[in-house]
C-alpha cells in the first residue's frame, strides 16, 4: 500500500469535490435539501449522529466511502476483531473488543473466552468485597477510601466513567492521582485514614515512573502515617503493614509482586490491550467500586452493541466509519488542523483529555506502517470543555476567528424533556449554537446587526451526537464509537493506530539524566 494516497483515483475525486464547495454554503446546503437532517443522521446502540450541518453530500459521501474501500477498510476492521497482529510494530494484537464480547463471538478462541471471563470475575467479585466492607485492613478496619494511582489510559478511562455516571452508588470513597506533582496525591489522600485506605497502583508495564513515584510516597503514608519516616509514629497507632492496603492492575504480575504486593491483591491482563483501551480490563476496577459490578458489565454491553454495528451495518450507514471519514475530509481535504469536543454534560467534563490522548496518541504519527514518510497531514489537536462553560471562553474564536474548528457536540435528549429548567436550558443552548455556527448571524433576522465587528460567518461544521441518557450503557457505547472512529481514519491514512513511540523518548531521556545524574 502507497504511503501517499494522492495519486490514486479515489483521493483526486475527492479534490474535485472539495473545489464544487467553493461557492457554496452551509445554509445553501440545508435549504436546498428540506428533509436533510434526517437524510445525514445516522444511529447506532442507541446513540443518534446528526451529520446535517456538514460540508457535505452525496457525491462527497461516495467518494469517502471509495477511499476507504480502497484502503481495504472492511478487511482491516476483520483483522481487528479477529485477534491479528494488526499492531505490526509491536508484533501482537489490539484485542481490547474481546474484552467486551459475548461468549459466543466467533472469533474468540473458547479458551481465551473463559480466562477473560474468569479475570473478570474476579476483580468484579473483588470490587463487590471491598464494597460490602469484606475488605479489612490491617487493624482489621474496614476499608473506606481506594487511592487510585496510574497515568495516561491507566487514569483517564476509568476517571471518565467514574465521573460519567454519576454520584458513587456504594460507601467507598474512589480517588485518582496521575500527576507526579505532590499536589495531587495529597488532595487524594487529605482526610483519609492509612487503617481504612487502599491503593490500587495500576500501571500495564509497572515501570511508569510517575506511578512508581506516587506508590512509594502512598506506601511510606501506609506505613508512617502522613508525617512519613521522619516524624514518629502517633502516639497510640500501631503501624501498618503496607501488604494489606495495596493492589495492583498490570500486565506485568511478576513486577507487582517484586514490589511485594501479595498475588491476590494483583489482577491483570494481556499485552496485547494498550493502555488507552484498557478501562475494559482490570482496569476499570475503580469503575465496578464507584458503582457496581453490574454497571460495569452494562457499560461492556453498550460497548459491545456498538462493536456488532461497526462490524456488520454496510459502510454506507456505519456511524464510526462515516464520523471517521468526516473527520479525514476535513484534515486532508479543507486543511483542518484541530477539532473540537463541546459535551452538554457536566458529567462528560473528563471528554476532552480522554479523546485528546485516544485520538493523537494513536494517530500522531508521521511513517506509513511500512516506516516510509507520509506527504499527507494526519492527526488534528483535539480539544474541548463542558457546555454552556465553552460558549463563555472559547465560542467567539469559533463564531468569529479567521479560523474554524469542526466540532462536536454531544447532547442527552432527555435534558430536553427534563423537569428541571437548567437541563432544558443546557439542551437549548447546545442547539441555538450549532444553528448559529452553520448560519452564523443570519439567523437573527431583523436582530442581526450590520456592523462589521458584530458579525458572524456562519459556515462553520458541527456534529449533533445525541445520547438518550447518560446511562452505563450509552456512555460504553459512546467510547467505542470514538475508538472505531478513530481506528478507520488510521487504516485510511495508513498508519499503525496501536504503538507510541513517540512517547518513549521524553521517558529515554529523562532516565539518561537519572542514570547521569540521580537524586
Amino acid at each position: 500500500m502507497l504511503s501517499s494516497s494522492k495519486e490514486i483515483p479515489e483521493w483526486l475525486a475527492l479534490e474535485e469535490c472539495r473545489r464544487s464547495f467553493s461557492q457554496r454554503t452551509l445554509s445553501g446546503l440545508m435549504k436546498a435539501e428540506p428533509g436533510r437532517e434526517q437524510r445525514w443522521s445516522f444511529s447506532a446502540a442507541s446513540i443518534r449522529a446528526d451529520l446535517s450541518r456538514n460540508w457535505i453530500d452525496e457525491s462527497t459521501l461516495a467518494a469517502l466511502l471509495a477511499l476507504a474501500r480502497a484502503r481495504n477498510l472492511e478487511q482491516t476492521r476483520s483483522a481487528l476483531f479477529s485477534g491479528e497482529a494488526v499492531n505490526a510494530t509491536e508484533h501482537r494484537a489490539a484485542w481490547h473488543t474481546a474484552l467486551r464480547a459475548g461468549a459466543d463471538d466467533p472469533n474468540i478462541d473458547p479458551s481465551l473466552a473463559r480466562t477473560l471471563k474468569e479475570e473478570q470475575t474476579r476483580f468484579l467479585g473483588f470490587a463487590e468485597a471491598l464494597r460490602a466492607g469484606r475488605i479489612l485492613g490491617s487493624t482489621g478496619a474496614v476499608i473506606d477510601t481506594v487511592v487510585c494511582i496510574g497515568i495516561g489510559g491507566s487514569d483517564l478511562g476509568p476517571r471518565l466513567v467514574v465521573d460519567a455516571l454519576g454520584p458513587p452508588s456504594g460507601p467507598l470513597r474512589v480517588r485518582f492521582v496521575s500527576n507526579i506533582d505532590p499536589v495531587e496525591l495529597d488532595a487524594a489522600l487529605d482526610g483519609a485514614r492509612p487503617e481504612t485506605t487502599l491503593v490500587a497502583a495500576i500501571s500495564k508495564s509497572f515501570t511508569t515512573l510517575e506511578t512508581l513515584e506516587n506508590l512509594h510516597v502512598a506506601r511510606d503514608w501506609l506505613k508512617y502515617g502522613p508525617g512519613g519516616a521522619a516524624e514518629p509514629a502517633t502516639e497510640g497507632r500501631p503501624r501498618l503493614d503496607p501488604a494489606h492496603h495495596l493492589m495492583a492492575i498490570t500486565s506485568q504480575p511478576e513486577r507487582a509482586a517484586a514490589a511485594g504486593i501479595h498475588p491476590k491483591r494483583i489482577f491483570s491482563f494481556h499485552d496485547w490491550v494498550g493502555g488507552r483501551y484498557s478501562l475494559w480490563s482490570s482496569c476499570g476496577l475503580p469503575i465496578a467500586l464507584s458503582h457496581g459490578h453490574l454497571r460495569f458489565l452494562e457499560l461492556c454491553a453498550g460497548a459491545a452493541e456498538m462493536d456488532a454495528h461497526f462490524v456488520s451495518a454496510p459502510l454506507e450507514t456505519n456511524l464510526p466509519v462515516l464520523l471517521g471519514l468526516l473527520g479525514l475530509w476535513y484534515v486532508n481535504f479543507w486543511g483542518v488542523k484541530d477539532r473540537a469536543v463541546f459535551p452538554y454534560a457536566q458529567r462528560l467534563r473528563h471528554l476532552p483529555p480522554y479523546l485528546q490522548q485516544l485520538e493523537m496518541e494513536s494517530l500522531g504519527k508521521r511513517v506509513d506502517i511500512d516506516g516510509r514518510a507520509l506527504d499527507i497531514d494526519t492527526a488534528p489537536v483535539v480539544w474541548g470543555e463542558v457546555g454552556t462553560t465553552a460558549q463563555h471562553s472559547v465560542f467567539q474564536y469559533l463564531h468569529q476567528g479567521t479560523h474554524w474548528s469542526p466540532a462536536d457536540f454531544l447532547v442527552v435528549d432527555e435534558f430536553e424533556r427534563s423537569g428541571e429548567r437548567r437541563k432544558r436550558l443546557l439542551y437549548a443552548a447546545a442547539m441555538a449554537q450549532v444553528d448559529a455556527l452553520a448560519a452564523g448571524d443570519s439567523v437573527l433576522g431583523a436582530q442581526r446587526s450590520t456592523a462589521t465587528y458584530a458579525m458572524a460567518p456562519g459556515g462553520r461544521p458541527t456534529t449533533v451526537i445525541h445520547l438518550p441518557r447518560l446511562d452505563a450503557h450509552t456512555v460504553g457505547a459512546l467510547l467505542a464509537l470514538y475508538e472505531h472512529r478513530t481506528f478507520v481514519q488510521g487504516v485510511v491514512w495508513n498508519i499503525n493506530t496501536f504503538d507510541q513511540w513517540g512517547v518513549e523518548v521524553g521517558k529515554k531521556l529523562l532516565q539518561q539524566r537519572l542514570d547521569e545524574r540521580p537524586f
